[in-house]
């Protein structure tokens, strides 16, 4: 028998007339245990014969850690294969795993009964975090994981999808009118109050519903469910089940979805550049990248037209990267013309929820030699509390890597400075609707003092007229773009602007503002770090 090095050799009592013989095995030069043989006599080992026996033990015990080994193995790789298909905080399924037992059923036609999803997304669930706190938020989170969960019936998949949002794969239903009487049963389970800390917090949810026949698809599903959910927040309904006739997208998003695929691996994806300027001197010193498709039938849309049916489509991951492609494209060609500039790029809240989307951005900057310090990622200011729990590694980790992060449209949403709370960005937005009315709102004075305190870059979107500049230049904002310089422009036609110049000044697209005069906040930019607006040497 094999014994470790570690463990005493115990003798046992031999028996009338029986020999025993200790072997020790090496493996390696380095002793790992001992073999003992018993003999019913007398017996004198060749050194030949404990040569071989000595050698065999060491066999065995090999054998032995080997064992010991593929064991931990196997053990290490069943917690990373948990790890990946749930929830660390409710151990609940995630979204991954509903999204393959989904399709699974999709792809079995000998499934018994119909399948529905449910999503469920928690009401006002921002302000338990805000008053008492994220770990008591947690509490909330595993107590309505742990409600879903024994309230689903044997077959039924409860997942987490992230922040206050929960799903539920309805398999087995021998009618369609079942689901939602198997919502409502669900739903009731939350509705006894929560004890966090000796406070009883009660919670409220909306349920939306869909059936898988004739969704096609588990994104489609996912949609349907998505578009129910919110009739039943705003109709202030508990559940709601997707109807064809309800649903409010249109036909022309329709059929976008359908075509999708064909545009990304055709290529109708592409991408203009608008010139971001410093205010004071008219350099240009960025350029936001703005997506087009290139539609054979409708001509060029914008993304409002066709944004929506990417995020659903399960083509986001694809288009994102044909933006970013681009742009970095882009990046080279003006380099290599002699301006360096950074690119903004939007991202969808949808890719920070993808946790391959870090990964994924930075091999595209590696791939095309491009530091990360010159790419800028451009976040939905209606980027909600639930989401940002989801996202904040996303962000640390690309913001850890030098990618630079903006908020953008600032002050259109409802969580401005909850955003800003969570999430330390390099520089603020400002929507057009503020800078139009720049002279006479004080709302845009407001936020250029917030982002000087907080040490931000601000940047004005739609500049149209040299006086709505000038408001803002003196105001403090350090950059803006908008027709006053340049509409938005392909990438050739960019640098083709870039060389030309204003008034013979390559790179420059605006004269100086020379009343030096009114600018009064020049000690507190050069405080925050801009320097002279350059907007790859923000503070981090």
């Amino acid at each position: 028998m094999c014994i470790r090095d570690s463990s005493p050799l115990v003798r046992g009592p031999s028996r009338p007339g029986e020999t025993t013989v200790d072997l020790v095995a090496h493996d390696g030069g380095m002793r790992v245990g001992v073999l003992r043989l018993r003999f019913g006599g007398e017996v004198r080992l060749t050194e030949v014969e404990q040569y071989k026996l000595r050698t065999f033990a060491s066999a065995v015990c090999t054998a032995i850690r080997n064992a010991q080994a593929y064991a931990e193995l196997a053990r290490i790789a069943a917690e990373n294969e948990h790890a990946a298909t749930h929830d660390p905080l409710t151990g609940l399924p995630n979204r991954r795993q509903l999204y393959d037992r989904a399709g699974r059923l999709f792809t079995d036609p000998g499934h018994d009964g119909l399948v529905a999803l449910l999503l469920i997304d928690l009401n006002h669930f921002k302000e338990v975090n805000d008053t008492l706190g994220h770990a008591a938020g947690d509490d909330v989170l595993r107590e309505v994981a742990r409600r879903l969960n024994n309230a689903a019936e044997p077959g039924d998949l409860v997942a987490r999808l992230g922040g206050d949002e929960f799903a539920v794969l309805l398999a087995g239903l021998p009618t369609p009118a079942l689901a939602g009487h198997r919502a409502a049963t669900m739903l009731s389970a939350l509705e006894p109050e929560i004890d966090v800390d000796g406070m009883l917090i009660t919670v409220e949810a909306a349920g939306g519903i869909a059936l898988a026949a004739g969704a096609g698809s588990v994104e489609e599903l996912m949609r349907r469910a998505d578009i129910a959910m919110y009739q039943a927040k705003r109709a202030g309904e508990q559940t709601t089940i997707y109807a064809h006739a309800r649903d409010t997208t249109d036909v022309d998003r329709l059929m976008f979805t359908g075509e999708l695929r064909r545009a990304v691996s055709e290529h109708e994806f592409t991408v203009d550049f608008q010139p971001i300027v410093d205010l004071g001197s008219g350099e240009v010193i960025a350029a936001e990248a703005l997506a087009r498709w290139k539609h054979p039938d409708q001509g060029d849309l914008t993304p409002v037209q066709f944004l929506d049916a990417v995020e659903r489509s399960g083509q986001l991951p694809a288009f994102a990267d044909a933006v970013l492609e681009q742009s970095l494209l882009a990046m080279k060609t003006w380099r290599e013309a002699g301006f360096d500039l950074p690119v903004a790029v939007n991202v969808s809240p949808r890719s920070l929820l993808d946790p391959s989307f870090p990964a994924a951005v930075l091999a595209r900057l590696e791939h095309h030699d491009v530091s990360p310090t010159l790419l800028i990622l451009e976040l939905a200011e209606t980027l909600t509390i639930s989401q940002i729990d989801v996202v904040e590694q996303t962000l640390a980790e690309l913001r850890n890597a030098g990618v630079r992060l903006a908020v953008d449209d600032f002050g259109t949403g409802v969580s401005s400075l909850s955003v800003l709370s969570r999430i330390p960005v390099h520089e603020l937005k400002i929507d057009r609707e503020f800078v139009a009315a720049v002279e006479t709102v004080s709302y845009t004075h407001t936020t250029v003092d917030l982002a000087r305190n907080l040490h931000l870059t601000v940047v004005a979107e739609g500049v149209e007229s040299e006086p709505q500049r000038r408001a803002l230049w003196e105001l403090g904002c350090v950059a803006g773009q908008g027709r006053l310089f340049a509409r938005p422009l392909s990438a050739a036609r960019f640098v083709g602007t870039l060389q030309r110049g204003s008034g013979g000044r390559p790179g420059m697209l605006a004269s100086a503002l020379h009343d030096v005069g009114a600018v009064v906040r020049m000690p507190a930019r050069r405080a925050a770090g801009a320097g002279r607006s350059s907007l790859p040497h923000l503070p981090a």
